[in-house]
């Protein structure tokens, strides 16, 4: 399955075009949060053929995430994984890196996003 490491290539390089260092903090963030709302479209809410379209988006301190596939049912959110569970914490991770994150369903398709701070309110990078 190629479309997941291509995804992520795609989404580092448009950090890289933003000016970003892909080894800070805030982007290994969006790029993991990136890469599990992409990696679930592409496993769980998609078929052969089906396309799955993403959006990076950086806006007043925040990057948006949004992934857009053919599903229109929810993503279901683990409650609690084994130790030697390889699957079950993705949306964990997202919810526990993302500012905020939400799902939009159509009769046809489903957006799942997330936004992650990035900045301060006065547009210094963030650091923790």
């Amino acid at each position: 399955m190629t479309a997941i490491p291509t995804a992520r290539r795609v989404a580092r390089a448009k950090l890289v075009e933003w000016g970003w260092d892909v080894d800070d903090e805030p982007a290994l963030d969006v790029l993991l949060v990136f890469a599990e709302l992409t990696t679930n479209a592409i496993r769980h809410a998609s078929k052969p053929g089906d396309v799955v379209r993403v959006l990076l988006d950086e806006t007043d301190g925040y990057c948006r995430i949004e992934v857009l596939d053919s599903r229109p049912d929810l993503p279901l959110l683990a409650v609690q994984a084994g130790g030697n569970d390889e699957h079950g914490r993705g949306l964990l991770l997202v919810r526990s890196l993302a500012h905020a994150m939400g799902e939009e369903l159509a009769a046809t398709t489903k957006k799942v996003w997330a936004s992650v701070r990035v900045a301060d309110a006065l547009g210094r990078p963030r650091c923790l």
